[in-house]
């Protein structure tokens, strides 16, 4: 006859947390290269309409069946995360339609739109009276008025090759015969350059000084001399208040709101690298505040 042997009942609890324990029990094994599996949670939507808007807000043209297929890809493959967005908006502003829709907004908003064809017109209005001897006494300021005009001219083709930063940009659009014919007199350039571009009015000593510059006198700007406007234009465009600026700009352009102070002086850092501003709105462009999840 076979002897029972009964189990002491807290031994037997134990057996049995062991066995759970070891069936339960598992590890953490790293993937290289493991990816997180897109957010299905997502409506479809939100991603089509943010790489819609991004496309009309950068290129002023809806995207193609191309350029929306390969962006929704993206998305399916790599997840609609803040660092993705950041590749889809760098794809769009790698595009040469980027720069010519900068150029464009710029002439439109300090030119009022001007049209190369008036642009061609004084260009060769003014090289036809260098040739007249009673403008002789003009021949300066004519030679000096055709320089600037074509600088702006020649933007167009700057703008097709990449070849222009959007500072320079800008620059050319107030350095013309057409915005002094805006904005005439010294006062008012210096006026219309500030509240345009640094989207302030300047103090009254900076317009003062400005305004010497202008007119070609000796003036203090952001703690720089210059005696022209030229110079003038020189510490203006290398100004923390440009910069600034231009930051507001992309702000209220793209979110509908002004910068806070935090995010203020972090992107007016950002801007002022190189490529700055193509920097400042993929950074801008691919929060959740602008692409609708927050």
């Amino acid at each position: 006859m076979m002897k029972k042997t009964l189990l002491n009942p807290f031994f037997g609890l134990l057996l049995l947390f062991s066995l759970v324990s070891a069936c339960t029990k598992t590890e953490e094994v790293v993937v290289e290269g493991n990816k997180p599996p897109p957010d299905n949670t997502l409506p479809a939507g939100v991603q089509e309409n943010f790489i819609t808007k991004s496309y009309i807000g950068l290129l002023g043209r809806e995207p193609d069946d191309a350029e929306f297929d390969a962006a929704m890809q993206s998305f399916s493959t790599d997840g609609f995360t803040a660092s993705v967005r950041k590749t889809v908006i760098n794809s769009i502003t790698a595009k040469p339609d980027y720069l010519r829709r900068e150029f464009e907004l710029a002439n439109n908003d300090l030119l009022n739109g001007l049209d190369t064809f008036q642009v061609v017109d004084i260009i060769n209005t003014f090289t036809f009276l260098l040739t007249q001897p009673q403008y002789e006494p003009f021949y300066e300021t004519l030679q000096m008025e055709l320089v600037r005009l074509n600088a702006y001219l020649n933007t167009f083709d700057q703008v097709q090759n990449g070849g222009i930063s959007i500072p320079e940009i800008h620059r050319n659009c107030v350095n013309n015969y057409f915005f002094d014919q805006i904005n005439m007199g010294s006062l008012n350039f210096v006026l219309a350059t500030f509240q345009l571009l640094a989207l302030r009015n300047p103090t009254q000593f900076e317009l003062d000084e400005g305004v010497k510059m202008t007119d070609g006198l000796n003036g203090i700007l952001f703690l720089q001399e210059g005696d022209s406007k030229s110079e003038f234009l020189d510490i203006f465009f290398d100004s923390e208040d440009y910069y600034s600026g231009q930051v507001k700009t992309l702000f209220t352009r793209f979110l509908f709101r002004n910068p806070s102070s935090e995010e203020a002086v972090y992107y007016t850092q950002l801007i002022r690298q190189a490529d700055g501003f193509r920097k400042c709105i993929a950074e801008i462009l691919s929060t959740d505040e602008y692409a609708g999840r927050n």
